[in-house]
């Protein structure tokens, strides 16, 4: 790998080329490995494959040869991964552009040995296609215990369609889900996710996360999530349709996918720490595109409802030693928890304008990013949003790993992920006043 400051140290990035959606997410043993959409050849999105790396504590990577390739005009896109009697499988969206500007997308099973690093395409393939719609694409496919099936979640635009199976290659339509609930722009959603979680009252709850390819609040892309029940046919929002639930305010936490394990482990997931307003134009060189940070996920109840929490493994956040502690020349990874009063800001990497302040009666968040490059290469990098919070105390932590910046509020409750490309990477963290003079 190449010595680039923007490279992170515990995030996993592609040696080379380009990375964006995490892709087939299995835990094995004790060994969590992780698929990701990847083009070798290129920085900018092209000939997309599965790269393929793994690691026994997040912190560590091990990189392996790309697991899928495209064939001839057909690409590899997003997709899951499962573990069965008959071994670890793949699904995935073959995508292929059409002479008109169109696209087509047809769903395939591959039959993986992670040992020996072989991937074998299923003869049937593909196990399902779109009969003309233009978007269907992202499987996500999870074993329903309660039915004894396979249900595979796939976007086809503003919805989530729901299949199922018993075998992965014969899929019968189920359901669809989305038309008249949560957020919707006119872009379409991305990366369908679905995992049970207990609840405090020691039922369960499902949790289905979409990614939204545009327009949300803080601009771009974003993940959306929804708190009902599924009986392995139809998902039921317990919400009221027009309520809004963002996993991640930050402008950087799209496609979130959350790991296939047998175990009965604590779900967790990864999301791509990046966005499609700019994620061609970013300042790094041999390679483009970064995962987050694992994020072990739960519920809480709130007098709004069920509401989902996250937060790192602890061996993560012990491996970022705090910024506090940090000798004379500070470091470009660490930890630093924090509290925020109504009029302070929190400021990172020296920088003059800082990246939250929160308002003079406590009930919002104006969250702030500035990057110099930004300026002709990426316009839409920089800029401003606001996001709303309680008027109570607002305690945090931030992670930061050589500019990836990830904020955790209320105990989880709230994150923020933002990357950034300062020209200073080792400053530690301050929180101050906000000076009226520095608004002008």
């Amino acid at each position: 790998m190449t010595d680039e400051p923007f490279r992170p140290s515990l995030h996993l990035t592609p040696p080379k080329g380009w990375m964006n959606d995490p892709n087939g997410l299995i835990k094995i043993g004790d060994i969590w490995h992780v698929f990701y959409q990847h083009d070798p050849g290129s920085t900018l999105h092209d000939r997309m494959h599965w790269g393929r790396a793994s690691t026994r504590d997040f912190v560590s990577w091990v990189h392996h040869p790309d697991a899928l390739a495209p064939e001839g005009e057909w690409m590899c896109y997003s997709g899951s991964a499962v573990a069965t009697d008959d071994g670890v499988k793949l699904l995935f969206t073959e995508h292929k552009p059409l002479p008109s500007g169109g696209e087509c997308q047809r769903q395939s099973l591959v039959h993986a040995d992670l040992d020996a690093g072989t991937f074998r395409r299923d003869p049937a393939n593909p196990v399902l296609t779109s009969h003309g719609a233009g978007v269907f694409r992202d499987p996500k496919v999870i074993r329903h215990e309660s039915s004894g099936r396979w249900i595979m979640l796939i976007t086809t635009g503003q919805e989530i369609a729901f299949y199922s199976s018993q075998d992965l290659v014969a899929w019968e339509f189920e359901s669809v889900f989305g038309a008249n609930d949560g957020f919707h722009t006119d872009a379409p959603w991305e990366c369908p996710d679905l995992f049970e979680l207990a609840t405090p009252e020691g039922e369960t709850a499902w949790v289905l996360s979409v990614g939204v390819a545009g327009g949300v609040p803080g601009g771009g892309t974003g993940t959306q999530y929804f708190v009902g029940d599924f009986d392995g046919r139809r998902f039921i929002n317990r919400n009221a349709p027009d309520q809004v639930l963002w996993a991640d305010w930050g402008r950087d936490f799209y496609a979130a996918q959350s790991f296939f394990r047998s175990d009965g482990g604590t779900p967790v997931w990864l999301a791509w720490a990046s966005n499609w307003r700019y994620a061609r134009q970013t300042p790094t060189v041999a390679f483009r595109g970064a995962l987050t940070h694992p994020r072990e996920l739960s519920l809480r109840q709130t007098p709004g409802g069920l509401r989902l929490i996250q937060r790192l493994p602890e061996t993560v956040r012990r491996s970022l030693p705090l910024a506090s502690e940090a000798g004379p020349g500070g470091v470009a990874a660490y930890r630093e928890e924090f509290t925020l009063a109504p009029g302070e800001v929190l400021r990172l990497f020296g920088e003059d304008t800082p990246q939250l302040r929160r308002s003079e009666d406590g009930r919002s968040l104006m969250v702030t990013r500035y990057g110099a490059w930004a300026e002709t290469a990426a316009p839409a990098f920089a800029g401003s949003y606001q996001l709303p919070i309680s008027d109570g105390p607002l305690r945090g932590e931030v992670y930061v790993d050589h500019g990836i910046v990830e904020i955790a509020l209320d105990d989880g409750a709230t994150w923020i992920t933002e990357v950034h490309y300062p020209d200073a990477l080792t400053v530690a963290p301050e929180v101050c006043r906000w000076s009226p003079q520095e608004a002008a």
